[in-house]
């Protein structure tokens, strides 16, 4: 099978990009012919095999909510049509020079945006199916601008199936866009296992020791810093229990603007077993999603879906979640607890009650890792989105 990604953005730091990453994975071998068409560059290990064009534009690509690897986060509803149309102008004018040069089979556009009507665009000319996976985030860019929300509607209805991250996402198709329920497939995003997983009790201390809490509960959480994520609300749980407990540290990883609010949160707080560590190595980012005694999602938007769970859950480290979007669909009572979101209370509450409860964490970890190889594992999403491939080519 030849198949022909299309991708805004480059494929690193978000949910969507190691929603890519997965895919490239599965289908990369002697039996698949793997393109991509991206508008920002990516250096990445994954990428060799693939065969990559990079779509240069004389501006800075506008992002659908917000990213870390941007000088400026503009909004793709807010730019100018001039710019808009040259995105999708070149993206479908790449797709069908790569089409004219190898006879691709199958056409995969990325977020509920721009990229799919430039698929459709393509279509016109080369008459090749193209599927459109929904995210999210594209989505709520979208529906901020009508002439952003009719582009992405004609996309995704002339598409031949949609694949939705989650549940919810589709719960978001259907009511916003309009499509119908059987043109809607939720596949769940997929981790590598074999990166995100279990370490040895030596590499725990080793990695606990390295970060200042030798001997201490770890409550670890890691994401792009912006307000919407929620961690204002684990800085105020953390300044709870605290006061109860000496022998708890909080780290938290990442990058984002929000990061400065985020400081001044701990100084008013004054957390002394806080840290924001900022962003990691990949390789120790891994170590410690599986060196945590407690991993907290403390989300306050709808989430989509919550890669970071799924991080969490495969390095078998039981999560601590809000009750927001997808995120549920992800974090059941048999991996870990689901709380209100917005409240510091409840988040450290859970904390307190399971993260000093051996039995339960070692019951969790166990299932956690069990309900991610099952159900949000490269191989589990992309044999099924093999399927969807096959569909559409007929």
């Amino acid at each position: 099978m030849k198949i022909c990604y299309l991708y805004l953005h480059r494929l690193a730091g978000r949910g969507s990009g190691r929603y890519m990453q997965s895919l490239l994975k599965y289908f990369k071998g002697d039996r698949h012919k793997l393109f991509l068409v991206e508008g920002m560059r990516s250096k990445l290990s994954i990428l060799r095999g693939v065969y990559v064009r990079y779509v240069h534009f004389p501006f800075q690509i506008p992002v659908y909510q917000g990213r870390a690897d941007v000088k400026k986060n503009i909004k793709i509803s807010t730019v100018p049509d001039s710019q808009l149309f040259s995105l999708i102008r070149r993206f479908a004018e790449w797709e069908v020079k790569i089409n004219e040069r190898f006879c691709v089979d199958i056409v995969h556009a990325n977020h509920a945006s721009i990229i799919p009507f430039s698929a459709h665009l393509a279509q016109k000319i080369n008459n090749v199916p193209y599927v459109v996976t929904a995210h999210g985030t594209g989505m709520l860019s979208s529906l901020e601008s009508k002439r952003n929300f009719e582009i992405a509607k004609t996309g995704l209805e002339e598409s031949k199936k949609v694949i939705a991250n989650s549940k919810f996402t589709k719960k978001g198709l259907v009511h916003d866009f309009g499509l119908q329920k059987n043109k809607i497939k939720v596949i769940y995003p997929g981790v590598d296992t074999t990166i995100f997983r279990p370490v040895t009790d030596r590499v725990k201390k080793a990695m606990k020791r390295k970060y200042g809490c030798k001997g201490k509960r770890l409550v670890f959480s890691s994401g792009f810093f912006i307000e919407e994520k929620g961690f204002q609300y684990l800085l105020k749980a953390a300044s709870i229990y605290e006061k109860r407990h000496d022998d708890i540290v909080t780290l938290i990883t990442g990058q984002g603007s929000y990061q400065r609010e985020m400081e001044k949160l701990i100084r008013k707080y004054k957390l002394k077993n806080t840290r924001i560590v900022g962003w990691v190595l990949k390789k120790d980012l891994v170590k410690l999603y599986a060196s945590a005694d407690l991993f907290v999602t403390p989300s306050i938007w709808d989430e989509p879906f919550g890669m970071v769970s799924v991080e969490a859950l495969a390095s078998r480290t039981p999560v601590i979640a809000t009750n927001m979007g997808g995120i549920p669909e992800i974090v059941t009572k048999d991996v870990g607890d689901v709380v209100e979101s917005r409240s510091a209370k409840q988040i450290a509450d859970a904390v307190v009650n399971r993260i000093f409860d051996d039995c339960w964490l070692k019951k969790r970890g166990k299932k956690g890792r069990e309900r991610v190889v099952e159900h949000f594992s490269v191989k589990a999403g992309g044999r099924e989105t093999e399927k969807v491939y096959k569909r559409a080519m007929k």
